[in-house]
């Protein structure tokens, strides 16, 4: 679907408090190209800070520019930093983390606490919440919770902005609801860990830890899968891992069921079929029979350590993704009985991950995050190439990466992105220089408050932008057509308001602080959208902007308090003005393009 201005607006309910800024902004529908039209060629620099990033702050613009002395030069070295995440100082961002307190309440526990669990092991976590004592569901949760907060925190002040974009990009690929278990919350930092570890890494690795954690092993099933007895073997992983983590929906043959009449590709000097039937999922899920969690059940231990129990294995032959010898003959059995313990499994992880099927699918989802909801084909199929050249590499990742963001479409696109309701939280609060709160015991003596994450959690979920909390392995939809609604909008909108008060959140952003109520209302519009932007507003909305700051006065001048009602001249009724009119900046359809 053509992201449209009309589309992604959706109503003008959420101005009715400022009628004539709505009229103009609502306009007719245009291309959301041509809602950047005043940016001819958008550049690399509001490429990288808008879509590459959480959105621009004062200091990662700075830097940027200090990076070379053209546009192409200082994006090229600016993605190659990036790249090298672990090269770029970010312990400001680490001390912030670290000074954090996040509240824990409940029966006769009233406290706040550091977030001390983010760094912890599988095996710590396990133990601290499958103890053999009763924990409280709050006390089993909160690893889950300082990952929450912990995530915040890197999305708004991190310099390393790229390698957080990718994480929330592999968390949604390998989507797990954290709170759909208990084990999974318990266990939540050390996910977070595995994503994080292997995020610019090689992807068949990447897709095997990921198999193996308590997260994934407990979200899909897989804890479970056992040969003969119980459940006689538990597919659900097994069809994700083929369905979503690797090959993707576009190589299912649903209508196959006779391997004899798939056709094959070769790639390579490799032969494979084109795509994969419900026999293969079946297969596979038989390959991994015996892979479980150390969850002291069955004689297993109780450490939370992925675990191989081979009295659950099927040890018989299994055909998994094996090509036909010729037209008209199904395969063989590729994988043979008896093998080694786990080889079955791996031998899986080697089939999908090495097809080909995986590279466009993992590349194309890439590439639409990345670059634009429909991808150019042409990126696409580069970056298969690199993929392919590089799938046993330790780097794979970071090299299929490279070579979607230094293609010329991803710095020619500006605008074929929407930012989703999170993406455009996080770039309010680094352009504003917000201050995400601490918790508190407690606010005048009444411990039920003083829960500020708590409460900034819920606002932000109101959205439908649920961090790690998307119900369904899809994990969150990364396209217009899904965000660019009536209600969606109008949520986001509010929600830049709710999260600076104390029942929403308790952020603090000193917009008066930051602005020259000296200047004229054109100067302090233009001042803001150049903060919040880096680019020139459409002029009808800029207009629209500078009324609604002037409210009937001289535009080229300072803004002045209302003689009447409803300001009586009060200078805190003009500061409410300012503060509105960068809200409603945020509310412009260019704020939300990517």
């Amino acid at each position: 679907m053509t992201l449209t201005r009309r589309r992604l607006l959706g109503s003008g309910a959420a101005l009715a408090a400022a009628a004539t800024v709505a009229q103009t902004i609502v306009g007719e529908a245009e291309p959301a190209m041509a809602a950047c039209a005043i940016v001819p060629q958008a550049s690399p620099l509001i490429v990288a800070m808008h879509r590459l990033s959480n959105g621009p702050s004062p200091s990662d613009v700075a830097a940027f520019n200090a990076l070379g002395s053209t546009d192409d030069e200082r994006y090229e070295r600016w993605v190659e930093q990036q790249l090298n995440p672990s090269t770029i100082d970010d312990s400001a961002c680490e001390s912030r983390i670290a000074s954090t307190q996040l509240k824990i309440r409940y029966d006769s526990v009233n406290e706040v606490r550091p977030l001390q669990l983010l760094y912890a092991s599988d095996e710590q976590l396990w133990a601290r919440a499958n103890s053999g004592m009763d924990m409280a569901y709050a006390e089993r949760m909160r690893p889950y919770d300082e990952v929450r907060v912990a995530t915040w925190i890197r999305a708004v002040y991190s310099r390393r902005q790229l390698f957080e974009v990718l994480v929330d990009f592999w968390h949604n690929h390998f989507n797990v609801k954290a709170s759909s278990d208990q084990n999974i919350a318990a266990t939540w930092p050390f996910y977070d860990q595995i994503i994080r570890a292997h995020a610019l890494g090689n992807f068949r690795t990447f897709t095997r830890a990921v198999g193996r954690s308590v997260a994934m092993m407990y979200y899909l099933d897989n804890v479970s899968n056992r040969a003969a007895g119980g459940e006689g073997g538990n597919e659900n992983y097994a069809r994700e891992l083929f369905e979503l983590h690797t090959l993707g929906s576009d190589h299912y043959l649903k209508f196959y069921n006779d391997r004899g009449q798939i056709e094959t590709i070769t790639v390579g000097g490799q032969v494979y079929p084109v795509g994969y039937i419900d026999d293969d999922i079946y297969e596979a899920s038989r390959c991994l029979t015996g892979w479980t969690i150390a969850n002291g059940r069955d004689g297993r231990p109780n450490t939370g350590a992925f675990y191989y129990k081979a009295d659950w294995h099927d040890t018989y032959p299994k055909t998994v993704l094996a090509p036909r010898v010729m037209a008209g003959v199904a395969p063989a059995p590729n994988i043979p009985a008896r093998q080694p313990d786990m080889k079955d499994g791996e031998d899986v992880f080697s089939l999908v991950c090495y097809h080909p099927g995986t590279a466009r699918h993992v590349c194309t989802k890439l590439v639409r995050r990345l670059i634009a909801d429909d991808p150019p084909q042409r990126v696409v199929d580069a970056a298969v190439e690199v993929w392919l050249a590089n799938r046993e590499a330790p780097d794979q990742l970071k090299q299929v990466i490279r070579t979607i963001l230094l293609a010329p479409e991803c710095r020619a696109t500006f605008g074929a992105k929407m930012r989703r309701p999170l993406d455009v939280l996080w770039a309010y609060l680094r352009a504003t220089g917000a201050e995400l709160p601490s918790d508190v015991e407690q606010v005048g003596g009444d411990t039920s408050r003083g829960g500020y994450w708590a409460s900034l959690f819920y606002t932000a979920d109101q959205t439908g932008h649920r961090l790690f909390g998307w119900d369904t392995p899809t994990g969150h939809p990364d396209v217009a057509s899904y965000w660019a609604n009536t209600n969606g909008m109008l949520t986001r909108w509010n929600c830049i308001y709710n999260l600076t008060q104390s029942w929403g959140g308790n952020v603090q952003i000193d917009l008066i602080g930051q602005t020259n109520l000296g200047a004229s209302c054109a100067a302090i519009v233009d001042a803001w959208t150049a903060r919040l932007c880096g680019y020139a507003l459409q002029p009808s909305v800029r207009s629209a902007l500078i009324a609604f700051l002037a409210q009937g006065g001289d535009t080229n001048a300072p803004p002045q308090p209302l003689r009447g009602a409803p300001d009586w001249g009060a200078a805190e009724a003009l500061h409410d003005r300012v503060r509105a009119m960068v809200h409603l900046l945020a509310m412009t359809p260019e704020y939300s393009l990517r």
